[in-house]
């Protein structure tokens, strides 16, 4: 009689690749996996995160594709700036040339203004960029297109403005863009929700508006949803973990295992709340589907700013 077939695991190291600097909200990410599989024993191998920084990802990306590909132990920390950066023409690698394996969370972007800021509300806002869409400035941070980027110019868009004459100044990181606004070097900064509640509760910044579809809890309750105002603008910087193009099927459904178990420790729900991340596994199938459906519509906003090949 035959013995079953032996389930499938990695083999050697597992490296978790992350496209952008230490610190970053993806490396924390990565390293909180790397911790959370550690602790859980989900993983027996060792796992080690790997920075590759540069290009708008594709120095990363291609990294994976090009050493990895057919492996079922390399893994990346993706966002929607991975489908962002490929529509803009900053790298040629997107969702449909790796192997999406799931999706863990989504980041909803706030708009910040300094507290002294003559901008009431949300509403003050647009009717300010419709008199004159260049007569506020715009810090984003890191490039033009991304979340939070879309997180104005839907909601402009929503309101009849030409979302091409938006005011944007462009920072490397969001601590600078945060600081800008703080210190009224520009009028408004948009940016994840999680990056701006401290300056929020300290009384440093003021939110006008959020990107959920829904209200958020605790210390942001009572910011109104673009959506609520009447323009449809739901935007979510999400993360997920995706592998190299040609990953084998038995090691995408390892992987969809892993992240259903760590996405219920206590210790990963804890944090995800701690930091206003709205936590939901989708599977390689569904978030094939979605990343499919967020490149179509993220190319007719990324058309209608201007950006693009």
């Amino acid at each position: 009689m035959a013995s079953p077939a032996l389930a499938w695991e990695p083999e050697g190291d597992v490296e978790i690749l992350v496209t952008v600097g230490p610190g970053t909200s993806p490396d924390q990410l990565a390293r909180q996996l790397q911790a959370i599989w550690r602790t859980q024993g989900t993983v027996k191998n060792n796992v080690v995160v790997t920075n590759k920084p540069g290009g708008g990802g594709a120095v990363g990306l291609g990294y994976l594709n090009n050493e990895h590909a057919g492996s079922g132990a390399n893994l990346v920390i993706a966002g929607a700036s991975m489908v962002s950066n490929k529509l803009a023409g900053r790298s040629k690698i997107g969702c449909a040339e790796v192997t999406p394996i799931g999706h863990i969370f989504a980041e909803y972007i706030g708009i910040a203004v300094h507290p002294d800021s003559p901008i009431k509300d949300a509403k003050d806002l647009i009717e300010r960029l419709k008199a004159d869409p260049q007569s506020l400035s715009i810090g984003i941070a890191t490039s033009r297109g991304n979340s939070n980027h879309q997180a104005i110019a839907l909601a402009a868009k929503k309101a009849g403005i030409d979302i091409t004459k938006l005011k944007t100044v462009v920072f490397q990181a969001g601590s600078e863009a945060r600081t800008a606004v703080m210190g009224k070097h520009v009028d408004v900064v948009p940016a994840s929700v999680g990056s701006l509640v401290k300056q929020v509760e300290a009384g440093q910044l003021r939110l006008l508006a959020v990107t959920s579809p829904e209200r958020m809890p605790g210390a942001v309750a009572n910011v109104p949803t673009w959506k609520e105002l009447g323009f449809d603008a739901v935007v979510s910087n999400w993360r997920g973990l995706m592998g190299p193009k040609d990953m084998p099927a038995e090691a995408v459904a390892y992987w969809e295992d892993v992240l259903d178990k760590t996405m219920q420790d206590a210790d990963f729900k804890k944090s995800a709340e701690a930091g206003f991340q709205t936590a939901k596994l989708m599977k390689h199938e569904e978030f094939a589907a979605y990343c499919k459906t967020e490149e179509q519509n993220l190319s007719l906003i990324l058309n209608d700013m201007g950006i693009g090949e």
